[in-house]
């Protein structure tokens, strides 16, 4: 557990362990995650929707 700018941040620690330093940051969309240590998976979609309403991502974020 990690606390930052009065955000609490968790990450399993076998995932900690494989991604290295993990980096959070703003977007106008949302956010994005970047770890050290890039690991597979996630659509590059960040979450500034909300929820996934199924829309999905398109070429100009979120398309929900």
């Amino acid at each position: 557990m990690l606390e930052a700018g009065g955000f609490t941040f968790l990450i399993d620690k076998e995932l900690q362990a494989q991604t290295g330093k993990v980096k959070i940051d703003m977007t106008y969309y949302g956010f994005v995650v970047e770890s050290e240590n890039p690991v597979g998976g996630g659509g590059g979609c960040s979450s500034g929707c909300g929820t996934d309403s199924g829309g999905g991502c398109s070429s100009s974020g979120c398309s929900c």
